[in-house]
């Protein structure tokens, strides 16, 4: 086990025992640096060696002034060459995210970004165009130019992590390539991770997604943890929105971990058993946290949006069983009954898990989700009120994906209006001559 020293040249506190703060591992094979963050937005890092983490207590120290360890001797391996220096974390406290004198809060969701490093594309034959790049890069900043966000929200797919072209440099390039016009304007930015961001990790381990958000956590106004708590996933976090004045939160938004695939105990993903979907231990956190704000709340539940990638199994709930109809899941049929819709497009059959992971009457029973924001289907944008949830598909954003219309969703939400939002897509279209439109 390498040594840890603190970054700040303090001794040691105390051992970290609560499982709130442990860090959970997904196959390392090799050793490298892992970071989780707490709720200030610092770090606490450890090393993995022989592919496992021995009591994962007695490596983890918490320094007197919350500054976080850093490490010494990572060694020269391939894994942890160019893994960010912790000390690059250590910063003030952030200001909490809040709503504007005028008592709007305005949320930019761009999903699917599947942005590539086209230098990947070592044969030049331009399976990684650059002009998709380019175009890809413009349509955020056109859209951080119409939106006016003060949160940006990253769907998920926001690499296209199945490239067995990626080296740990490639991801770390392509990561800070999308970051940079949020870190341009000193946007809040926050992410959910989705199915393709780390597919390749088996063959690839540095692309984990614990990896993948160091190099997000690099931008100083970058607002999601590893996890808030220990539970499956990576990026499950709790963000509360205060009111203008400071004094209460007024709404709070979730960001979920979907999952990616269902995987066998190799973490090969299992042919034909679908996508991943929530698991248990992140709807019990949920379902605390969710309580934990309303009783801060004086006993009133805190309205909420929910951000993760692959959709709910509900979203077909919306829909009428039709033989003849023209979308699917499994082998059953559906259409679209009249007024189905609230608005937007169905223009391809959902792909939610083919299991229903409970998340969804989870968000019923606590009552405080009141729309919930998808990426994955890349040509949707409607709107489907089920059991008096929103379930919302937000166009892809990324020109690397497949569809003919890329663009974003904004999302606003008032201080005084607890139960509602306003949303609208923006579209760029590609010209003839390859550029945004």
């Amino acid at each position: 086990m390498n040594q840890l020293s603190c970054s700040m040249n303090c001794a040691p506190h105390s051992l970290i025992k609560k499982p709130s703060l442990l860090i959970r591992l997904y196959h390392p094979y090799l050793p490298f640096a892992i970071y989780t963050f707490d709720k200030i937005r610092l770090f606490k890092l450890c090393i993995v060696t022989n592919g496992f983490c021995e009591n994962v207590t007695r490596i983890l120290t918490l320094c007197p002034n919350e500054y976080i360890i850093s490490i010494s001797n990572i060694g020269g391996i391939v894994m942890a060459k160019g893994l960010p220096d912790s000390k690059k974390y250590i910063r003030e406290k952030q200001a909490p995210l809040r709503f504007g004198a005028d008592g709007k809060f305005r949320i930019l969701h761009l999903t699917d970004i599947h942005e590539v490093d086209p230098e990947m594309d070592d044969d030049e034959d331009r399976r990684i165009p650059v002009k998709k790049s380019e175009n890809t890069l413009s349509l955020i900043r056109r859209c951080i130019e119409l939106a006016r966000p003060d949160l940006v929200v990253f769907g998920g797919d926001n690499i296209s992590g199945y490239w067995q072209e990626f080296t740990y440099e490639y991801m770390y390039k392509t990561v800070k390539k999308i970051v940079a016009p949020i870190a341009e304007k000193n946007i809040p930015l926050a992410i959910v991770f989705g199915n393709h961001d780390a597919e390749a990790q088996p063959q690839l381990p540095f692309l984990a997604k614990e990896n993948q958000i160091c190099i997000y956590a690099e931008y100083e106004n970058f607002r999601s943890t590893m996890n808030d708590e220990d539970v499956s996933g990576c990026a499950n976090c709790s963000l509360p929105v205060l009111s203008s004045d400071g004094s209460r939160t007024a709404w709070n938004i979730w960001c979920i971990d979907s999952g990616d695939y269902i995987r066998d105990g190799g973490f090969n993903i299992i042919k034909d058993a679908g996508y991943g979907y929530v698991k248990r231990d992140q709807i019990e956190w949920y379902e605390r946290r969710a309580a934990e704000l309303k009783a801060q709340n004086c006993g009133k539940t805190v309205p909420a949006l929910l951000f993760q990638h692959i959709p709910v199994i509900q979203e077909y709930d919306a829909l009428k069983k039709d033989p003849n109809g023209e979308f699917s899941l499994g082998s059953r049929r559906y259409s679209v009954p009249d007024g189905a819709l609230l608005d937007g497009v169905l223009r391809e059959s959902p792909c939610p898990p083919l299991e229903n992971g409970e998340e969804f009457e989870s968000w019923k029973k606590t009552g405080d989700i009141v729309a919930a924001f998808f990426g994955h289907d890349h040509i949707n944008t409607f709107t489907a009120k089920v059991d008096g949830i929103r379930l919302v598909q937000s166009p892809s954003a990324g020109y690397h994906s497949y569809g003919d219309r890329h663009g974003g969703r904004l999302i606003v939400i008032d201080e005084n209006i607890p139960d509602s939002y306003e949303s609208e897509c923006f579209f760029f279209d590609r010209t003839a001559q390859d550029e945004l439109n």
